[in-house]
């Protein structure tokens, strides 16, 4: 049960469940079209007349189409027409600004990619933006193919302030703290509503919206993202968890062994230390003895184990090693019914899958571990770039928040 919240109330009115039933509406079509109009009744429990209402008013708006015939009914009568979403009905930019470089993407309402740009950082965050907020410009002039440009979600590392766009802490990215991003790119983005959110939690909501049909109905997930850190991102019941002044889901300083190497956060034996990218490309460096690693990334090393190179494969399973200690701490605190592992490594899941299982299983009871999926990310684009979509898209789908 959740406490109503007294000092933030909305009192369920008349057009407050009006609003709530053609949110049902849409989303039965968005998530099971094409579908015909006695399927969205039958689902959603509403009679055939108040369906039909709801999408008279879809099909003026245009975020609706019909287009198609299903087989008729062992009874006869006419065949019923499928309705789709129209994916030109809004569209979306977003930005994911990583360690190493900027991706930004149109998107349309089905949160199908229309346009993908990429942009390499620089040690200026004010170049980097001023770059940023050039393409961001030449997405915006695409944009106008679509009824609705609903706004530009930005993915950003470390600690942030989520109303301003203010990246508090982010060690990874090597900038003096703190950087107004929020300022900067409001002060060259004008009349379009940018929205903020750290990576990690954008990617846990990309896989909610946009992770496929085997995550449909899931409400409680957690998204371990292994990059050149390690976050989490948090969805309970539905919603995203950012706990206390957003700090939720630093879970990448969680001690996994007190003797192991210093931490950038100052501890020692973090699991960032241990399972980041940073650190899978130490291992095989060492490993491999390789004096110049300018070449060598995560990526490189996936390539070449998946390939057969021992010493690769050797590299990403101690990294699997660690990162299923990690994962402990996770499933007995928050007991998430699906945990996401998204990063370039995840490409070689085939390969690590078992290590992190049975690394994950030396530290959680049966009882726990049973009732956990531990699933690679499937989203082809950075799941934190379709969690920055989502962050816009998503505000023609979600429930409102009347307590």
């Amino acid at each position: 049960m959740k406490k109503i919240n007294l000092k933030e109330l909305r009192t369920a009115n008349h057009r407050v469940i009006r609003d709530i039933n053609e949110l049902i509406v849409l989303n039965i079509v968005r998530e099971q079209e094409p579908v015909a109009r006695v399927k969205i009744a039958e689902i959603a429990g509403f009679e055939p007349g108040t369906v039909t209402r709801i999408l008279q008013q879809f099909l003026r708006k245009k975020l609706v189409y019909e287009a198609g015939l299903g087989a008729s009914t062992p009874a006869g009568g006419r065949r019923p027409r499928y309705v789709h979403l129209n994916p030109a009905a809004c569209c979306a930019i977003g930005v994911d600004i990583g360690a190493v470089e900027a991706v930004l993407a149109l998107s349309d309402l089905r949160g199908e990619l229309q346009s993908v740009k990429r942009i390499r950082n620089t040690k200026s965050p004010e170049q980097t933006l001023a770059s940023v907020a050039e393409e961001i410009s030449s997405l915006v002039h695409s944009s106008k193919a679509y009824r609705e440009l609903g706004g530009i979600g930005v993915s950003l590392i470390g600690l942030i302030d989520v109303e301003q766009g203010t990246i508090l802490e982010g060690e990874n990215l090597g900038w003096p703290e703190p950087v107004e991003v929020g300022k900067i790119l409001r002060s060259k983005i004008k009349d379009i509503p940018l929205f903020f959110e750290n990576g990690a939690r954008l990617a846990a909501m990309g896989e909610i919206w946009f992770g496929g049909p085997h995550l449909s109905g899931i409400r409680d997930l957690v998204f371990v993202d292994i990059n050149e850190g390690v976050g989490a991102g948090i969805i309970l019941n539905g919603q995203l968890y950012r706990g206390f002044r957003n700090g939720a889901g630093e879970f990448g300083h969680v001690c996994v062994d007190p003797s192991g190497p210093t931490c950038s956060c100052g501890s020692n034996g973090c699991l960032e230390v241990f399972a980041s990218d940073l650190a899978t490309v130490r291992r095989y460096v060492q490993r491999a003895r390789i004096s110049d690693d300018s070449a060598i990334d995560v990526k490189l090393i996936v390539e070449l184990a998946n390939k057969g190179d021992a010493i690769a494969i050797e590299a990403l399973k101690e990294t699997a090693r660690y990162l299923g200690l990690g994962l402990a701490p996770i499933i007995y605190s928050l007991a998430p019914e699906v945990m996401v592992i998204g990063g370039k490594l995840v490409s070689a899941w085939s390969l690590i899958e078992k290590e992190v299982w049975a690394s994950c299983a030396e530290r959680v009871s049966q009882p726990f571990l049973h009732n956990t999926k531990i699933l690679p990310s499937t989203l082809r684009a950075r799941a934190s770039l379709m969690g920055a979509i989502a962050l816009v898209l998503a505000k023609n789908f979600a429930a409102p928040e009347l307590f």
